[in-house]
């Protein structure tokens, strides 16, 4: 197995002949669309791809990933790094009808002649990201708000007016249309 920094693009034909894989670390010029979510105290995603092919003559590329963002906690809106993992199998086909003939387990990466490492990395650490994001609990308390004193139904807009019948201009239209009508 050849192992080899990890570049821009490969060939696939060439890699999946040597079993390549190909490990190194991306940073923001890499993975512009991460940029701003790196930790600046480990700036870097380290990945690791290897291609090959399986017992049923599929070729494919195994991909794993580790790294660290920073991200909005959602109970008290402040920084919180979190910490990402993935590890993807990727059967690579040239077309949706060979898609559908995976094996199990293989997702489909769709390419002909080279594939694009770094692309490949951004959308798998676009998968591997929470959905929400929180600090352990009892590290943080969720911001104090201006609720205080006040009801549920003041919270929610809702007065003795508004909570009328909504269906009281109808009944007023047809009361109207009957005196007319005398």
């Amino acid at each position: 197995m050849l192992a080899a920094p990890l570049p821009n693009t490969v060939n696939i034909r060439k890699a999946v002949t040597r079993s390549a894989r190909y490990e190194g670390s991306l940073g923001a010029e890499q993975i512009p669309q991460f940029a701003e979510l790196l930790d600046p105290a480990s700036p870097e995603i380290e990945v690791v791809v290897e291609f090959g092919e399986n017992d049923d003559g599929q070729q494919f590329a195994a991909v794993e990933m580790q790294g660290k963002v920073v991200l909005e906690c959602q109970r008290c809106l402040q920084p919180v790094i979190c910490e990402l993992s993935g590890n993807s199998r990727l059967g690579i086909v040239p077309g949706d009808e060979q898609a559908k003939q995976l094996s199990a387990g293989l997702e489909p990466l769709i390419a002909v002649d080279d594939v694009d490492l770094w692309e490949l990395a951004e959308e798998e650490l676009a998968l591997a990201l929470p959905v929400v994001a929180y600090h352990p609990d009892g590290e943080c308390e969720p911001p104090k708000s201006d609720r205080q004193g006040r009801s549920e139904d003041q919270e929610l807009g809702l007065s003795e007016e508004v909570s009328a019948n909504p269906f009281s201009v109808l009944s007023s239209l047809l009361n109207n249309d009957d005196t007319k009508e005398k």
